[in-house]
């Protein structure tokens, strides 16, 4: 017995060596405390309910601080509490860092959607001296008018310790009126230029909405505005104006190859944010 621990104890020895030296390999690739991440995912669905595009479905968002969701995410996401549990156990739907700007293929029941995430449709988050606007571009048709119009101005307007400001929004209602985006709409968003639900519809993006993100600009505050109807034809889109305004979007075509998400990466200390887009398989 005793003659077998020996032969035994050279190997644990060796093996524990082997862990300690893995866990410390571990250790030294860990992100700082000050480096955190955020994922923007858009248009994860398939054609059939309650699925989602496959590796969505499998993926670990627990290295993510805050995920920032476009909209479209099911076929019809809010059709009935089978798609939304589904969709639920993907993404948690009620956590405070899960931000859901809608889509049209999630609209077909606010309230219930409201049981799931303990808001409504559009909203504002701040964490990490970044706000983040969620909009509601289902409503009105590409336009954001009344209530929600109202309540953009007020953050707007009380915008304070931040040095980023995030417009979340599904549609990319920044393409209508204008004389570099109008003309792309055919060959960048899922839903094209016209009157339908799911269409970039004449809105008031650029009348009444961008002056108010450019004052904010001004004031030396950052501005993103983040779209997520995209995929089909291409699946990223960036953009800065002469003005330093930024213009993002990504979007899944599901099943099919070349699908990416967005990664943000945030330095804490030196309040600089930073983004690539990334593929699915490697998020």
């Amino acid at each position: 017995m005793k003659k077998s621990i020996y032969y035994i104890l050279p190997f644990v020895l060796i093996i524990l060596a082997s862990s300690c030296t893995k866990n410390k390999l571990i250790d030294d690739t860990m992100e700082p405390d000050n480096i955190v991440k955020y994922l923007h995912l858009s248009h994860t669905r398939t054609d059939s309910n309650p699925r989602i595009d496959s590796i969505v479905e499998l993926m670990d968002f627990s290295k993510y601080k805050m995920l920032w969701l476009g909209g479209d995410l099911a076929e019809a996401t809010s059709f009935d509490d089978t798609t939304m549990n589904h969709i639920d156990s993907i993404f948690n739907l009620g956590n405070n860092n899960t931000l859901w700007s809608l889509g049209n293929h999630d609209y077909a029941d606010l309230t219930r959607v409201q049981k799931y995430t303990h808001r409504n449709p559009y909203y504002a988050y701040h964490k990490n001296g970044i706000t983040i606007v969620v909009l509601d571009t289902q409503d009105s048709l590409s336009n954001i008018t009344s209530a929600q119009k109202q309540f953009l101005y007020s953050v707007a307007d009380t915008i304070n310790n931040s040095s980023y400001l995030i417009i979340l929004m599904h549609k990319l209602i920044w393409m209508y009126g204008d004389s570099i985006f109008e003309p792309q709409i055919p060959v960048i968003s899922n839903g094209g230029f016209g009157s339908c639900f799911y269409c970039i519809n004449p809105n008031n993006f650029w009348t009444e909405i961008y002056p108010k993100l450019l004052s904010i600009k001004q004031r030396g505050v950052n501005v993103i505005c983040l779209g997520g109807d995209i995929g089909f034809y291409v699946k990223e889109f960036s953009y800065v104006n002469s003005q330093g305004i930024v213009f993002l979007a990504s979007g899944i075509n599901a099943g099919t190859a070349n699908n990416l998400g967005l990664v943000f990466t945030h330095n804490l200390t030196q309040k600089n944010l930073t983004w690539e887009f990334v593929p699915l398989t490697e998020l």
